[in-house]
């Protein structure tokens, strides 16, 4: 009996360190703003490799809570190149910082950080692996450590899906030599087969319409004493339709009314009037006659007035031209039809 209690006491014990272990390896966020809660003392994570060319770093984020104290942790870490930072949650204030590298054994380093009062922290795991093979790392607290309570929203349960799918497709080069990414195929799923409609009997009453059809046409055209043809024939021309005697009338009344009697005649079109240029009647003329013999002779139509000012006669035409003339050569002056 003491050896069967000790056998159930050993297998549960086992069972729940495999639970212990398993329970923070299955939460991994890689979003800052939704941190894995951590619940236990200790985080067991795994960095799958890249695509080869791929100089990126992978990115875990873990949420849990510091209290008054030295707050300790302990990085195991194997096969990989990277930090591990430890910040506030709120103010993101670096508080440790530990770098580490893929070696031939795994390293472990130990750190503290002194905590004035109860917070939440945020634990940032940002490495890559060097070569083809998963790296891991373990992490345990210690000191002023809490478990997450609450505060901050966190994801639960969080898995990262991307690396099933980057170990899945490793060593697939997805990268240029220039570094310029280079995007996967994407895979169109198979057509999938037309279904086929089943032929059944639904199909003959159609078959059987038709017949039904073609025999009443036959033994109507019998009836009416025509016989049906295969051949087809041109169709021949309509005659057009004969129009009866009131019809025939109201044409012929229509006609006498649209045709022209002999005593009316067409009326006559109207030529367009071409206006001719209208030369202004001929008018008083401004005489003006001089010592010396010569003679101004100006229809008062072009002059806009005649002014003498200071012994000078002022003449202003239309054109806005004015003439100058001292009155002492001048004989004589008149305005005459």
């Amino acid at each position: 009996m003491i050896v069967k209690y000790q056998h159930s006491v050993i297998l549960i014990l086992a069972l729940g360190l495999l639970l212990v272990l398993a329970w923070p390896a299955a939460a991994q966020s890689s979003d800052q703003t939704l941190p894995s809660p951590v619940r236990s003392e200790e985080i067991v994570g795994r960095i799958a490799p890249l695509d080869l060319g791929d100089p990126r770093l992978t990115r875990r984020f873990y949420a849990f809570e510091g209290t008054p104290g030295d707050l300790l942790v302990t990085l195991n870490s194997r096969n990989l190149n990277g930090d591990m930072d430890v910040f506030t949650a709120v103010t993101f204030r670096p508080l440790m910082k530990i770098t580490f590298y893929a070696t031939n054994t795994p390293q472990t380093i130990t750190k503290s950080v002194f905590l004035h009062d109860r917070q939440v922290l945020i634990l940032r795991v940002e490495a890559r692996t060097p070569n083809d093979d998963d790296g891991s790392y373990q992490i345990r607290f210690g000191g002023a450590f809490a478990p997450f309570s609450g505060g901050i929203p966190v994801a639960e349960n969080a898995e990262s899906s991307n690396e099933e799918s980057r170990s899945a497709d490793r060593g697939a080069n997805r990268l240029s030599s220039a570094g310029a990414r280079i995007e996967r195929p994407l895979i169109e799923p198979a057509p999938q087969p037309a279904e086929k409609a089943p032929e059944t009997a639904n199909a003959s009453p159609p078959a059987k319409a038709a017949r039904t059809t073609s025999t009443k046409g036959r033994t109507a055209s019998r009836r009416r004493g025509t016989t049906t043809t295969r051949t087809s024939r041109p169709a021949a021309p309509k005659a057009a339709p004969r129009k009866s005697a009131a019809a025939k009338t109201k044409t012929s009344e229509e006609k006498k009314e649209t045709a022209p009697t002999g005593s009316e005649k067409p009326p006559a079109v109207e030529k367009p009037v071409t206006q001719e240029p209208i030369t202004p009647p001929a008018g008083a003329h401004l005489i003006i006659e001089e010592k010396d013999g010569t003679r101004i002779d100006r229809p008062m139509s072009t002059v806009r007035r005649v002014v003498i000012e200071a012994g000078t006669i002022v003449v202003v035409l239309k054109t806005g031209r004015s003439e100058r003339i001292p009155m002492s050569a001048v004989v004589r002056m008149a305005i005459e039809p």
